[in-house]
């Protein structure tokens, strides 16, 4: 995956919501200005046209691979928080690594690894889906069970397929 962040302190501008259909969900772009504010995962099915705004990220999110994404964020969250963010930046597609993995590789616990994956304010980007319990899927966007960690399998399944072809 080629994202390329550039990370601002303040966000200026109007605002701008951006729905983008994967994985029979939606990623919700939010943007102030130029900058990406959120880009959370909604379960429920938005049937609009995509925007020609989304249509980098749709093709981001298909071919993550191929496709270079640049895009300014809004800083946010701890200095471990962004730790943790910048290391799943470094996980490829189609590939997991298991909280307690992350955890050593950069000098802090498990939990805490969770906590930061789980408050992810970019995890339509910033892939926290890959990162796995030891003895399954473990948790995505704060839920245990049903339509999150639904789409947490999807994505990875879908990452998953397309490391086969």
């Amino acid at each position: 995956m080629t994202l390329h962040i550039r990370w601002e302190a303040v966000a200026e501008g109007e605002t701008c919501v951006i729905a983008v259909p994967f994985c029979e969900a939606n990623l919700i772009v939010t943007m102030t200005g130029d900058v990406v504010v959120d880009a959370s995962w909604r379960t429920e099915s938005v049937r609009e046209a995509v925007s020609s705004l989304a249509k980098p990220f749709v093709a981001f999110l298909t071919e993550p691979e191929f496709v270079e994404l640049n895009v300014t964020m809004l800083a946010r969250g701890s200095a471990h928080r962004n730790r943790v963010w910048r290391a799943l930046l470094d996980i490829p597609s189609g590939k997991t690594k298991t909280y307690a993995e992350l955890a050593a590789e950069l000098g802090s616990g498990p939990r805490a690894v969770a906590g930061a994956c789980r408050d992810n304010p970019y995890a339509g980007l910033i892939p926290c889906h890959r990162v796995v319990a030891k003895s399954g899927l473990g948790g995505f966007m704060g839920e245990t069970s049903g339509d999150y960690l639904a789409l947490k399998s999807r994505l990875l399944n879908y990452e998953a397929s397309r490391m086969q072809k």
